[in-house]
């Protein structure tokens, strides 16, 4: 896993699939430590792992300040459904241009980019799954703007595709990291 985080490039739009927590959580932590390093903003949202645990792993693992870091926008930890729905449902226009706002900030505070790990396991949690397709299907295979974005995917999920669908998500990502899934 850790091998194929060196050959990300900007404008890279990844779908990642994780058998487990333990995997996700350790590719996202050095994928976000390397966006850190390459003064990126850095975003992580997920609802399987407690903002706390993050902010602590972060703090403890690559020894910064997690609280001045949010405070001035570098680091931005977020649940999943305050990221996509915080109304309660999905709205593709107001994500894309949440994005593209984040992406303008981070550019007039003289970062690079953006670099973005999105746990996706909370739109099939919440019945979602049609709007996530819609929403990914709005994104292009690689992004005309500096960022980086792995949509990270749990097996199980996957698993429970047809294989229309996973066609359909592997349209919209480049690289696909879905060794068991081609």
């Amino acid at each position: 896993m850790a091998q194929r985080l060196q050959t990300i490039e900007q404008g890279n739009h990844i779908i990642a699939v994780y058998p487990n927590n333990d995997e996700k959580f350790s590719e996202a932590f050095a994928f976000l430590k390397e966006g850190l390093r390459r003064n990126e903003v850095i975003v992580l949202t997920t609802t399987d792992l407690p903002k706390t645990e993050i902010r602590a792993r972060m703090k403890n693992d690559w020894g910064v300040d997690v609280t001045d870091l949010e405070s001035k926008g570098d680091i931005i930890i977020r649940t999943t459904e305050e990221l996509y729905f915080p109304d309660r449902v999905p709205n593709i226009q107001r994500t894309m241009a949440l994005w593209s706002t984040l992406v303008e900030n981070c550019l007039s505070k003289g970062k690079r980019g953006i670099r973005v790990f999105g746990d996706m396991t909370a739109f099939f949690k919440n019945g979602f799954t049609k709007e996530l397709f819609d929403y990914e299907s709005c994104l292009e295979q690689r992004f005309d703007f500096p960022a980086i974005g792995i949509c990270a995917y749990d097996s199980k999920d996957i698993n429970n595709m047809t294989s229309e669908q996973i066609r359909q998500l592997q349209e919209h990502h480049n690289p696909v990291w879905m060794e068991d899934y081609q």
